[in-house]
């Protein structure tokens, strides 16, 4: 994935995906940070939005590479529409107050 492919917006929902695709192809976030000379920090700032700069963009987009592009996609879309439909539900409670 290049980053001018990039759809997502780094945070919590994103670095979720993102381990999450990494485990399901048998590594770690650790692990990758350390087989490919990535200070965990560094990693973990890229994917929540800290590092936005053209290191932090090329480290997310390996990241998500290696997560596996599809998943990262899937998991990420699900939880956004997950929250959306939390979001919608809190709205109808407190108009129904």
């Amino acid at each position: 994935m290049t980053r001018q492919d990039m759809i997502f917006q780094p945070g919590a929902v994103l670095h979720e995906a993102v381990i999450g695709g990494l485990r399901a192809n048998g590594t770690n976030f650790s692990a990758w940070c350390r087989e490919n000379g990535v200070i965990e920090t560094v990693a973990r700032q890229a994917t929540f939005g800290q590092s936005r700069g053209e290191n932090g963009q090329d480290i997310l987009a390996r990241l998500i590479e290696a997560a596996g592009p599809d998943f990262v996609r899937q998991v990420y879309e699900r939880r956004l529409l997950d929250h959306a439909d939390q979001i919608r539900a809190a709205q109808r409670k407190r108009g129904a107050a």
